[in-house]
């Protein structure tokens, strides 16, 4: 009985491991770095793990997960609530309705498709935020920020990669 328990817990810790690590590195991108514009500007981090694993795992990482990733990150950010969680749900909808042509292809062409989706997905969130301040913020900050973000995509990528293929074993 208690190696079916330590197996099922096991199975379970595998199964929130993809959340568990994009809540890890989301808390790690908001951790104070005390150099000029990178209090600011900061990659995202959460939209970088919802592609990956929404591309790579989606039966571990689903709507719900992406939605409380999003609302952490909210949290976290002190942005307006839900802005983040809409971003990651525009991300969503838009890997699911691309997952095709992007599946089984080299990581350059899942580079550019993260690049191409995430612009779409922090345009869609700017748009939200500007609507909640009243008045359209300023396109500089997003677009250093898209700029971080793609040049990072790579090294969280290797990350999740490594805890995919060493830490997730495959059911069945």
């Amino acid at each position: 009985m208690s190696d079916e328990l330590n197996e099922n817990i096991l199975s379970l810790f595998q199964r929130l491991l993809p959340f568990l690590t994009s809540v890890l590195l989301l808390f790690l991108s908001y951790v104070p770095i005390d150099f000029l514009l990178l209090n600011s500007i900061r990659p995202a981090v959460g939209l970088m793990c919802a592609f990956f694993w929404l591309q790579h795992r989606p039966d571990l990482f689903n709507l719900g997960t992406v939605f409380l990733l999003g609302l952490i990150d909210d949290l976290i950010s002190m942005a307006p609530l839900g802005s983040n969680a809409f971003e990651m749900l525009l991300m969503y909808v838009l890997v699911n309705n691309t997952s095709r042509l992007f599946n089984a292809k080299p990581f350059v062409v899942l580079w550019y498709g993260f690049a191409i989706l995430s612009l779409v997905a922090m345009l869609g969130r700017w748009l939200v935020v500007s609507v909640y301040y009243s008045q359209f913020l300023p396109l500089s900050m997003l677009l250093f920020s898209y700029m971080v973000t793609i040049a990072v995509y790579p090294f969280v990528s290797v990350l999740l990669a490594f805890v995919q293929n060493n830490l997730i074993k495959e059911e069945g």
